[in-house]
Protein backbone atom coordinates (compact mmCIF):
# COMPACT_ATOMS: atom_id res chain seq x y z
CA UNK A 1 0.00 0.00 0.00
CA UNK A 2 0.93 3.44 -0.20
CA UNK A 3 3.06 5.46 2.46
CA UNK A 4 1.39 9.45 2.28
CA UNK A 5 4.53 11.70 2.65
CA UNK A 6 4.03 15.20 4.16
CA UNK A 7 7.16 17.28 3.17
CA UNK A 8 7.50 21.48 4.95
CA UNK A 9 9.57 23.71 3.86
CA UNK A 10 9.10 27.12 2.59
CA UNK A 11 11.69 26.22 -0.55
CA UNK A 12 8.81 25.46 -3.06
CA UNK A 13 11.74 24.29 -5.69
CA UNK A 14 13.35 21.22 -3.23
CA UNK A 15 9.28 20.22 -2.81
CA UNK A 16 8.54 19.96 -6.29
CA UNK A 17 11.86 18.15 -6.96
CA UNK A 18 10.84 15.68 -4.03
CA UNK A 19 7.83 14.96 -4.93
CA UNK A 20 8.79 14.08 -8.31
CA UNK A 21 10.83 11.53 -7.06
CA UNK A 22 8.82 10.37 -4.31
CA UNK A 23 5.77 10.20 -6.68
CA UNK A 24 8.36 7.66 -8.85
CA UNK A 25 8.91 5.18 -6.25
CA UNK A 26 4.83 5.05 -5.79
CA UNK A 27 4.25 7.29 -2.73
CA UNK A 28 1.44 9.77 -2.33
CA UNK A 29 2.67 13.18 -1.49
CA UNK A 30 2.56 16.77 -0.45
CA UNK A 31 3.72 19.53 0.47
CA UNK A 32 3.35 22.74 2.10
CA UNK A 33 5.34 26.06 2.66
CA UNK A 34 4.13 27.36 6.34
CA UNK A 35 2.85 26.38 9.73
CA UNK A 36 -0.67 27.42 9.09
CA UNK A 37 -1.21 25.33 5.96
CA UNK A 38 0.77 22.64 7.07
CA UNK A 39 -1.40 22.13 10.63
CA UNK A 40 -4.55 23.04 7.77
CA UNK A 41 -3.21 19.87 5.69
CA UNK A 42 -3.24 17.62 8.37
CA UNK A 43 -6.88 18.65 9.86
CA UNK A 44 -7.88 17.16 6.49
CA UNK A 45 -5.46 13.74 6.12
CA UNK A 46 -3.46 10.95 7.63
CA UNK A 47 -0.01 11.30 6.44
CA UNK A 48 2.24 8.24 7.23
CA UNK A 49 5.90 10.17 7.65
CA UNK A 50 6.22 14.32 7.83
CA UNK A 51 9.76 16.04 6.05
CA UNK A 52 10.29 19.28 8.53
CA UNK A 53 12.54 21.78 7.65
CA UNK A 54 14.14 23.66 10.62
CA UNK A 55 14.58 26.49 8.81
CA UNK A 56 11.01 27.69 7.69
CA UNK A 57 11.18 31.41 6.18
CA UNK A 58 10.70 33.93 8.68
CA UNK A 59 9.25 30.67 11.12
CA UNK A 60 10.30 28.13 13.16
CA UNK A 61 10.08 24.53 12.04
CA UNK A 62 10.95 23.37 15.82
CA UNK A 63 7.88 25.55 17.29
CA UNK A 64 6.04 23.77 14.51
CA UNK A 65 7.79 19.78 15.51
CA UNK A 66 6.50 20.59 18.96
CA UNK A 67 3.21 21.87 17.41
CA UNK A 68 2.60 18.65 15.18
CA UNK A 69 3.68 16.12 18.33
CA UNK A 70 0.98 17.74 20.53
CA UNK A 71 -1.49 16.75 17.89
CA UNK A 72 0.16 13.71 16.38
CA UNK A 73 2.44 12.47 18.37
CA UNK A 74 2.68 8.60 16.69
CA UNK A 75 3.67 10.46 13.40
CA UNK A 76 7.22 10.03 12.62
CA UNK A 77 9.13 13.25 11.90
CA UNK A 78 12.32 13.66 9.86
CA UNK A 79 14.16 17.16 10.12
CA UNK A 80 15.47 18.93 7.46
CA UNK A 81 18.51 20.68 8.70
CA UNK A 82 20.67 23.14 7.10
CA UNK A 83 24.62 23.13 7.30
CA UNK A 84 26.38 23.53 10.88
CA UNK A 85 22.66 23.30 12.51
CA UNK A 86 23.49 19.81 14.09
CA UNK A 87 23.09 21.25 17.59
CA UNK A 88 19.69 22.36 16.96
CA UNK A 89 18.65 18.92 14.86
CA UNK A 90 20.23 17.05 18.20
CA UNK A 91 17.95 19.47 19.63
CA UNK A 92 14.89 18.94 17.66
CA UNK A 93 15.35 15.16 18.29
CA UNK A 94 14.94 15.50 22.43
CA UNK A 95 11.48 17.35 21.29
CA UNK A 96 10.30 14.49 19.86
CA UNK A 97 11.80 13.88 16.12
CA UNK A 98 12.92 10.13 14.50
CA UNK A 99 15.63 11.45 12.66
CA UNK A 100 17.62 14.51 10.46
CA UNK A 101 19.13 14.76 7.45
CA UNK A 102 21.45 17.69 6.41
CA UNK A 103 21.44 19.53 3.57
CA UNK A 104 22.64 19.44 0.66
CA UNK A 105 19.82 16.51 0.27
CA UNK A 106 21.20 13.17 -0.98
CA UNK A 107 17.77 11.66 -2.30
CA UNK A 108 19.36 8.08 -1.18
CA UNK A 109 19.99 8.85 2.26
CA UNK A 110 16.60 10.57 2.38
CA UNK A 111 14.83 7.83 1.08
CA UNK A 112 16.65 5.11 3.33
CA UNK A 113 15.89 7.57 6.23
CA UNK A 114 11.96 7.63 5.17
CA UNK A 115 11.71 3.45 4.96
CA UNK A 116 13.89 3.17 7.84
CA UNK A 117 11.49 5.80 10.11
CA UNK A 118 8.03 3.81 8.44
CA UNK A 119 9.41 0.55 9.17
CA UNK A 120 10.31 1.44 12.23
CA UNK A 121 6.79 3.25 13.36
CA UNK A 122 4.73 0.18 12.16
CA UNK A 123 7.04 -2.05 14.04
CA UNK A 124 6.81 -0.33 17.31
CA UNK A 125 3.23 0.88 16.96
CA UNK A 126 2.05 -2.79 18.70
CA UNK A 127 5.04 -2.90 20.91
CA UNK A 128 5.45 -1.32 24.24
CA UNK A 129 2.44 -2.23 25.86
CA UNK A 130 2.49 -1.00 29.29
CA UNK A 131 -0.31 -3.43 31.20
CA UNK A 132 -0.33 -4.62 35.07
CA UNK A 133 -3.68 -4.96 35.78
CA UNK A 134 -6.00 -8.05 35.49
CA UNK A 135 -8.48 -6.19 33.03
CA UNK A 136 -6.26 -5.22 30.68
CA UNK A 137 -4.39 -8.42 30.41
CA UNK A 138 -8.10 -10.44 29.91
CA UNK A 139 -8.85 -7.56 26.84
CA UNK A 140 -5.20 -8.33 25.26
CA UNK A 141 -5.97 -12.24 25.49
CA UNK A 142 -9.44 -11.66 23.85
CA UNK A 143 -7.84 -9.20 21.20
CA UNK A 144 -5.51 -11.96 20.60
CA UNK A 145 -7.83 -14.49 19.42
CA UNK A 146 -9.98 -11.82 17.38
CA UNK A 147 -6.84 -10.51 15.90
CA UNK A 148 -7.29 -14.06 14.13
CA UNK A 149 -10.48 -13.33 12.24
CA UNK A 150 -11.11 -10.79 9.55
CA UNK A 151 -14.29 -9.59 10.41
CA UNK A 152 -15.31 -6.24 11.67
CA UNK A 153 -14.31 -4.85 15.38
CA UNK A 154 -15.32 -2.38 17.51
CA UNK A 155 -13.31 -0.60 19.84
CA UNK A 156 -14.97 1.26 22.56
CA UNK A 157 -13.41 3.44 25.48
CA UNK A 158 -13.15 7.36 26.90
CA UNK A 159 -10.72 9.56 25.09
CA UNK A 160 -7.19 8.75 25.63
CA UNK A 161 -7.53 5.66 26.72
CA UNK A 162 -5.38 3.78 23.77
CA UNK A 163 -7.87 2.91 21.47
CA UNK A 164 -5.61 3.27 18.34
CA UNK A 165 -3.34 1.85 20.19
CA UNK A 166 -5.19 -1.54 20.35
CA UNK A 167 -5.87 -1.08 16.98
CA UNK A 168 -2.33 -1.28 16.11
CA UNK A 169 -1.92 -3.93 17.99
CA UNK A 170 -4.81 -6.33 16.97
CA UNK A 171 -3.41 -5.47 13.56
CA UNK A 172 0.44 -6.41 13.82
CA UNK A 173 -1.18 -9.78 15.11
CA UNK A 174 -3.58 -10.38 12.61
CA UNK A 175 -2.76 -12.25 8.95
CA UNK A 176 -2.72 -8.78 7.63
CA UNK A 177 0.19 -7.22 9.51
CA UNK A 178 2.78 -7.41 6.42
CA UNK A 179 0.40 -4.80 5.17
CA UNK A 180 -0.18 -0.80 6.48
CA UNK A 181 -2.89 0.49 8.82
CA UNK A 182 -4.29 3.04 7.96
CA UNK A 183 -6.00 5.77 10.31
CA UNK A 184 -8.36 8.28 10.02
CA UNK A 185 -10.34 10.74 13.05
CA UNK A 186 -13.70 10.85 11.66
CA UNK A 187 -14.26 13.98 14.23
CA UNK A 188 -11.13 16.17 12.07
CA UNK A 189 -13.18 16.64 9.15
CA UNK A 190 -16.99 18.42 8.27
CA UNK A 191 -19.47 15.86 6.68
CA UNK A 192 -18.26 17.33 2.90
CA UNK A 193 -14.86 16.84 3.49
CA UNK A 194 -15.16 13.39 5.07
CA UNK A 195 -16.75 11.66 2.05
CA UNK A 196 -14.50 12.34 0.01
CA UNK A 197 -11.71 11.43 2.08
CA UNK A 198 -13.04 7.98 2.54
CA UNK A 199 -13.75 7.18 -0.51
CA UNK A 200 -11.99 9.12 -2.83
CA UNK A 201 -13.35 11.14 -5.99
CA UNK A 202 -12.61 11.04 -9.82
CA UNK A 203 -10.85 13.86 -11.82
CA UNK A 204 -13.65 16.72 -12.41
CA UNK A 205 -15.53 15.54 -10.23
CA UNK A 206 -16.44 18.72 -8.71
CA UNK A 207 -14.83 21.96 -8.65
CA UNK A 208 -11.35 21.88 -7.55
CA UNK A 209 -11.32 18.43 -8.25
CA UNK A 210 -7.82 18.34 -11.05
CA UNK A 211 -6.65 15.16 -10.46
CA UNK A 212 -8.04 11.68 -9.21
CA UNK A 213 -7.85 10.90 -5.70
CA UNK A 214 -8.02 7.61 -3.60
CA UNK A 215 -10.10 7.32 -0.59
CA UNK A 216 -8.43 5.80 2.74
CA UNK A 217 -10.94 2.58 2.16
CA UNK A 218 -9.15 2.26 -1.23
CA UNK A 219 -5.56 3.02 0.24
CA UNK A 220 -6.49 0.51 2.44
CA UNK A 221 -7.50 -2.72 0.31
CA UNK A 222 -5.45 -5.43 1.37
CA UNK A 223 -4.09 -4.31 5.27
CA UNK A 224 -6.48 -2.58 8.09
CA UNK A 225 -8.36 0.68 8.15
CA UNK A 226 -8.97 1.96 11.65
CA UNK A 227 -11.66 4.61 11.81
CA UNK A 228 -11.91 6.68 15.06
CA UNK A 229 -14.26 8.81 16.34
CA UNK A 230 -17.33 6.96 13.79
CA UNK A 231 -20.21 8.16 16.52
CA UNK A 232 -19.41 11.35 15.17
CA UNK A 233 -20.67 10.96 11.34
CA UNK A 234 -23.65 11.65 9.25
CA UNK A 235 -26.50 9.41 9.36
CA UNK A 236 -25.89 9.36 5.35
CA UNK A 237 -22.28 8.47 5.30
CA UNK A 238 -22.92 5.83 7.93
CA UNK A 239 -25.14 4.09 5.53
CA UNK A 240 -22.38 4.72 2.45
CA UNK A 241 -20.10 2.80 5.22
CA UNK A 242 -22.59 0.50 6.18
CA UNK A 243 -22.73 -0.97 2.28
CA UNK A 244 -19.06 -0.78 2.09
CA UNK A 245 -19.13 -3.09 5.08
CA UNK A 246 -21.93 -5.43 3.73
CA UNK A 247 -20.60 -5.10 -0.20
CA UNK A 248 -16.65 -4.70 0.48
CA UNK A 249 -16.96 -2.11 -2.28
CA UNK A 250 -16.73 1.21 -2.64
CA UNK A 251 -17.46 4.01 -5.42
CA UNK A 252 -15.56 7.47 -5.51
CA UNK A 253 -17.30 10.67 -5.68
CA UNK A 254 -18.06 11.38 -9.57
CA UNK A 255 -17.49 7.79 -10.45
CA UNK A 256 -19.88 5.23 -12.34
CA UNK A 257 -17.69 2.23 -11.19
CA UNK A 258 -17.58 0.12 -7.94
CA UNK A 259 -14.21 -0.68 -6.76
CA UNK A 260 -13.32 -3.82 -4.74
CA UNK A 261 -11.64 -3.63 -1.50
CA UNK A 262 -10.25 -6.32 0.32
CA UNK A 263 -9.48 -4.56 3.99
CA UNK A 264 -10.38 -5.39 7.85
CA UNK A 265 -12.00 -2.57 9.12
CA UNK A 266 -11.32 -1.45 12.79
CA UNK A 267 -14.24 1.21 14.47
CA UNK A 268 -13.77 3.06 17.45
CA UNK A 269 -15.61 5.65 19.53
CA UNK A 270 -15.85 7.26 22.95
CA UNK A 271 -19.82 7.39 22.78
CA UNK A 272 -22.46 5.12 23.78
CA UNK A 273 -23.66 3.90 20.69
CA UNK A 274 -27.04 2.39 21.57
CA UNK A 275 -27.76 5.74 23.15
CA UNK A 276 -26.80 7.51 19.82
CA UNK A 277 -29.19 4.81 18.61
CA UNK A 278 -31.93 6.21 20.81
CA UNK A 279 -31.34 9.89 19.62
CA UNK A 280 -31.47 8.64 15.90
CA UNK A 281 -28.52 9.51 15.76
CA UNK A 282 -26.61 6.42 14.94
CA UNK A 283 -28.20 3.53 12.01
CA UNK A 284 -29.18 0.26 14.48
CA UNK A 285 -28.04 -1.76 11.28
CA UNK A 286 -24.97 -0.64 11.20
CA UNK A 287 -24.38 -0.81 15.24
CA UNK A 288 -25.08 -4.34 14.89
CA UNK A 289 -23.23 -4.79 12.16
CA UNK A 290 -20.27 -3.19 14.14
CA UNK A 291 -21.22 -4.81 17.68
CA UNK A 292 -20.07 -9.02 16.59
CA UNK A 293 -16.98 -8.03 18.38
CA UNK A 294 -16.83 -5.16 20.98
CA UNK A 295 -13.47 -4.49 23.18
CA UNK A 296 -14.18 -1.71 25.50
CA UNK A 297 -10.81 -0.39 27.22
CA UNK A 298 -11.51 0.99 31.02
CA UNK A 299 -10.68 3.84 31.66
CA UNK A 300 -7.64 4.90 33.92
CA UNK A 301 -8.97 5.67 37.01
CA UNK A 302 -10.61 2.07 37.07
CA UNK A 303 -6.65 0.37 36.48
CA UNK A 304 -4.67 1.96 39.08
CA UNK A 305 -2.22 -1.42 38.72
CA UNK A 306 -1.47 0.57 35.58
CA UNK A 307 -0.63 4.18 36.81
CA UNK A 308 3.13 3.93 38.40
CA UNK A 309 4.24 1.65 34.88
CA UNK A 310 3.05 3.58 32.67
CA UNK A 311 4.48 6.82 34.39
CA UNK A 312 7.73 4.95 34.69
CA UNK A 313 7.43 4.26 31.02
CA UNK A 314 6.90 7.97 30.13
CA UNK A 315 9.94 8.91 32.38
CA UNK A 316 12.09 6.80 30.69
CA UNK A 317 10.81 8.11 27.30
CA UNK A 318 11.52 11.88 27.27
CA UNK A 319 14.32 11.94 30.32
CA UNK A 320 16.44 8.95 30.10
CA UNK A 321 19.32 11.05 30.21
CA UNK A 322 18.60 12.72 33.30
CA UNK A 323 18.15 9.44 35.72
CA UNK A 324 14.99 10.65 37.13
CA UNK A 325 12.73 9.30 39.72
CA UNK A 326 9.18 10.18 41.54
CA UNK A 327 8.83 11.03 45.12
CA UNK A 328 6.80 8.88 46.99
CA UNK A 329 4.24 11.63 47.62
CA UNK A 330 4.40 12.29 43.41
CA UNK A 331 3.93 8.41 43.68
CA UNK A 332 0.72 8.68 46.25
CA UNK A 333 -1.05 11.57 44.11
CA UNK A 334 -0.64 9.99 40.67
CA UNK A 335 -2.44 6.88 41.76
CA UNK A 336 -5.38 9.44 43.73
CA UNK A 337 -5.60 11.76 40.75
CA UNK A 338 -8.88 10.33 38.99
CA UNK A 339 -7.47 11.16 35.21
CA UNK A 340 -10.21 12.79 33.71
CA UNK A 341 -7.53 12.54 30.33
CA UNK A 342 -6.63 8.76 30.90
CA UNK A 343 -3.00 7.76 28.97
CA UNK A 344 -3.10 10.66 27.17
CA UNK A 345 -3.36 13.30 30.19
CA UNK A 346 -0.61 10.91 32.42
CA UNK A 347 1.84 11.07 29.36
CA UNK A 348 1.23 14.91 29.05
CA UNK A 349 1.94 15.31 33.41
CA UNK A 350 4.87 13.14 33.01
CA UNK A 351 6.86 15.50 29.85
CA UNK A 352 5.69 18.61 32.18
CA UNK A 353 6.66 17.59 35.52
CA UNK A 354 9.94 16.12 34.23
CA UNK A 355 10.78 19.16 31.97
CA UNK A 356 10.22 21.53 35.46
CA UNK A 357 12.02 19.29 37.87
CA UNK A 358 14.85 20.98 39.30
CA UNK A 359 16.62 18.00 41.32
CA UNK A 360 16.67 14.46 40.33
CA UNK A 361 13.36 13.51 42.19
CA UNK A 362 9.69 14.88 40.74
CA UNK A 363 8.06 16.28 43.88
CA UNK A 364 3.93 17.62 44.00
CA UNK A 365 5.44 21.05 43.26
CA UNK A 366 6.55 19.91 39.87
CA UNK A 367 3.11 18.40 38.70
CA UNK A 368 0.42 20.59 36.64
CA UNK A 369 -2.04 22.35 38.32
CA UNK A 370 -4.90 20.24 39.64
CA UNK A 371 -3.29 17.03 40.35
CA UNK A 372 -2.18 18.53 43.86
CA UNK A 373 -3.70 15.72 47.13
CA UNK A 374 -6.17 19.02 48.05
CA UNK A 375 -7.57 18.85 44.43
CA UNK A 376 -8.24 15.36 44.38
CA UNK A 377 -9.59 15.10 47.73
CA UNK A 378 -12.43 17.77 46.97
CA UNK A 379 -12.99 15.97 43.13
CA UNK A 380 -13.33 13.25 44.85
CA UNK A 381 -16.84 13.94 46.76
CA UNK A 382 -19.60 13.83 44.95
CA UNK A 383 -20.88 11.47 42.01
CA UNK A 384 -19.33 11.29 38.90
CA UNK A 385 -21.18 13.84 36.44
CA UNK A 386 -20.45 15.95 39.67
CA UNK A 387 -16.65 15.22 39.81
CA UNK A 388 -16.65 16.56 36.27
CA UNK A 389 -18.44 19.27 36.49
CA UNK A 390 -16.81 20.69 39.00
CA UNK A 391 -13.62 19.91 37.44
CA UNK A 392 -14.56 21.95 34.56
CA UNK A 393 -15.64 24.79 36.71
CA UNK A 394 -12.49 25.07 38.27
CA UNK A 395 -10.10 24.67 35.38
CA UNK A 396 -11.99 27.47 33.64
CA UNK A 397 -11.87 29.42 36.63
CA UNK A 398 -8.13 28.74 36.94
CA UNK A 399 -7.31 29.54 33.34
CA UNK A 400 -9.56 32.68 33.43
CA UNK A 401 -12.72 31.26 31.21
CA UNK A 402 -10.03 30.31 28.42
CA UNK A 403 -12.22 27.74 26.53
CA UNK A 404 -9.64 26.91 24.24
CA UNK A 405 -7.24 26.19 26.82
CA UNK A 406 -9.12 24.27 29.39
CA UNK A 407 -9.79 21.95 26.22
CA UNK A 408 -6.17 21.31 26.13
CA UNK A 409 -5.67 21.28 29.81
CA UNK A 410 -8.75 18.67 30.36
CA UNK A 411 -7.35 16.68 27.24
CA UNK A 412 -11.16 17.34 25.13
CA UNK A 413 -11.77 18.60 21.80
CA UNK A 414 -13.36 21.76 21.64
CA UNK A 415 -16.85 20.25 20.53
CA UNK A 416 -16.75 17.68 23.40
CA UNK A 417 -16.71 20.68 25.93
CA UNK A 418 -19.17 22.76 24.05
CA UNK A 419 -21.32 19.44 24.74
CA UNK A 420 -20.45 19.27 28.05
CA UNK A 421 -20.89 23.00 28.95
CA UNK A 422 -24.34 22.61 27.81
CA UNK A 423 -24.91 19.35 29.65
CA UNK A 424 -24.02 20.91 32.96
CA UNK A 425 -25.49 24.10 32.04
CA UNK A 426 -21.67 26.42 32.78
CA UNK A 427 -21.93 29.67 31.36
CA UNK A 428 -19.31 31.85 30.44
CA UNK A 429 -19.26 35.73 30.23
Amino acid sequence: MNHEILVIDDNEKLCKSLGMNFEQLGYLYRYELNSKNSLRAMERHVFDIILLDLALGEESGLELLKEINIKAPSIPIIMITGFGSVNTAVEAMKCGASDYVQKPLHFPHLLKSVENNLKNHQNNSSEEIIIRSRVMKDLFKKADKLAQRDFPLLITGDSGTGKERLAHYIHSHSQRQREIINCINCASFPENLLDNELFGHEKGAYTGAESQFAGIFERADGGTLFMDEIGDMSLQTQAKILRTLQNYEIRRIGGSDNLRIHGRFIGATNKVLQELMNQKRCREDLYYRLSTAVLHIPPLRERQEDIMPLAEYFLQEHFSERDLSFAQETVDCLLQYHWPGNIRELRNAILYSGSLAARQVITTEDLPQGMTPEFTEKFQAGGLDEQEKRLIIQTLSLLKNNKKKTAEKLNISRKTQYNKLEKYGISIE
